[in-house]
Parts: C-alpha cells; sequence; structure tokens
C-alpha cells in the first residue's frame, strides 16, 4: 500500500467525509451543507459551483470493494428530493461498471450530470490543497518532511548568526531575499528572521522558509528574482551565484512531495 492509499486508510467514515469537504473546496465548489452524520436520507452534503450537486461519501478503502449500484440507491429520488442537478460520489475506491451505466442513464434521461472523485483523482488534487490541511488528516507524522538520511544531511546555516535554519525549530523562524550591500551589489542573502531586521531587501521581498519547502513557490520566487535581477540590472556580488546555488541545493533536503499539497493552498 502506497503512503496516499495509507493515508485515506487510516480516515475514519467521519473523517472521509470532512476530506471531501476540503478536497472539494479546493478545487472550487461553495459547501452549501456541512456532513450530516446519521440517517440522512443518503444525503452527505451540498454543494455548488455554481449547479447543486448531492455528494455521497463512501469509504471502502479498508475492503477494497468498489462502490456499485447496490450501495447508491434511488440516485433519482435523492436529485429529486433535495433540489439539485448533479450528483457527486466521493470514493476512495473506484466504481463498478453499473453503476457508472446507471449514471450515464440518469444524467442522459433527466438533464443531470455526475462527477466521481476516486482515489487517483483526488491524490492529484491533493498538489493544490493547504498542506496544513494534509497534515491535519495524517498524511505524515511529522511537522516538516525530511528527504535524506541523517548522515547525508547537511546544515543550511544562517548567513548570520551561524543557526541551522532548517531544523523544525528554526524553519518557521527564517527567510531567504535578495539583500542590497552598502556598496550597490546585491547577495542572495537568507538566514533567520531577527538577523534581518536591519538587512535591505530589494523590494523589501523574501521567501519564508515554509514557502520554500513547497517547489511551485520556490520556483516562482526564482523566476521572480531573475526578473529582478535583468529588468532592474542589479549588480551581484561575486558570492551571489555560489550562495544561491547552496540555499537551492539544502533546501531541496527537506521540501515535500508535489502531492503534498502547497503553501495554504496558495501558487506563487
Amino acid at each position: 500500500m502506497n503512503r496516499y492509499y495509507e493515508f485515506f486508510y487510516n480516515m475514519s467514515d467521519e473523517e472521509w467525509e470532512k476530506f471531501a469537504v476540503e478536497v472539494l473546496r479546493c478545487v472550487g465548489f461553495q459547501i452549501c451543507t456541512m456532513p450530516a452524520y446519521g440517517t440522512d436520507g443518503g444525503k452527505d452534503f451540498i454543494v455548488s459551483n455554481p449547479a447543486k450537486f448531492i455528494v455521497s461519501c463512501k469509504h471502502y478503502i479498508g475492503s477494497g470493494n468498489h462502490v456499485g449500484q447496490d450501495d447508491e440507491k434511488n440516485i433519482s429520488d435523492r436529485l429529486l428530493q433535495f433540489g439539485v442537478t448533479g450528483f457527486i460520489g466521493f470514493y476512495s475506491t473506484g466504481i463498478t461498471t453499473g453503476l457508472q451505466n446507471r449514471l450515464d442513464a440518469i444524467c442522459k434521461n433527466g438533464n443531470y450530470s455526475y462527477m466521481i472523485f476516486d482515489a487517483q483523482k483526488i491524490i492529484q488534487i491533493m498538489q493544490y490543497m493547504d498542506t496544513k490541511v494534509l497534515q491535519s488528516y495524517g498524511l505524515y507524522p511529522h511537522k516538516y518532511y525530511m528527504n535524506v538520511s541523517e548522515d547525508e544531511y547537511k546544515p543550511l546555516k544562517c548567513m548570520i548568526c551561524g543557526r541551522d535554519i532548517l531544523t523544525d525549530e528554526n524553519i518557521p523562524n527564517s527567510l531567504v531575499g535578495v539583500a542590497q550591500y552598502k556598496d550597490g551589489t546585491y547577495e542572495y542573502a537568507y538566514g533567520c528572521k531577527p538577523c534581518f531586521i536591519n538587512i535591505k531587501l530589494h523590494y523589501n521581498a523574501h521567501l519564508e522558509m515554509e514557502q520554500a519547502l513547497h517547489l511551485r513557490q520556490l520556483q516562482g520566487w526564482e523566476d521572480m528574482v531573475d526578473e529582478w535581477i535583468k529588468d532592474d540590472k542589479l549588480l551581484l556580488n561575486e558570492k551571489f551565484y555560489k550562495h544561491r546555488n547552496k540555499f537551492l541545493n539544502r533546501v531541496r533536503q527537506r521540501q515535500l512531495p508535489q502531492t503534498d499539497g502547497n503553501w495554504y493552498g496558495i501558487d506563487f
């Protein structure tokens, strides 16, 4: 079982429904009603975009069974009862051919639509979600990820005080920026936030170390730095690229897999 299926497997049915809310919100649905527990008439919750959809959550990853016709009864009646025009199946496994044919027929004959969110589709969406949300459901046990063994790890020291800014306790309090020296040259600089209080950064801009742990955030930052160098004709310190390469190489040791979400669910 891969780590993502294990992530799903460890959720209770109630957590699976709450997780469905987060996933659908991430892809742009408005949440009209929250999941109801107990006897809910076949309605887990309702979303809109702006058409309204009834969402049915089935969490069968423990048994490995696909969701079939017997698991989704009276779909047409439920669509009418709750006044929606679409059906969403949020499943930790796939669906049977029988259920797919049934949904196709309902949509063809009744002018409805449906969407199926299975494990593979959900995993793809996870890369755009807030990492902290995924952590709250137990994607990985530690706050920050480690890609290398303890023996292979190389610290990334603050350029002012020498603290390792890639340790768990220092990551939230560290940053990287393009610093301006008094002689007018620019340096690629990184370190602890308190150490940078009196450092002049280009455009007063910086990248949080927590952002740098997300590949898309780091790539966006690097593209912006390249634009500054070109458009603003920055005069670079002789060690600029040495420090830049050191930062990029060492931050990879703690970068998250892309499917483990994004910084607050935001692309750079």
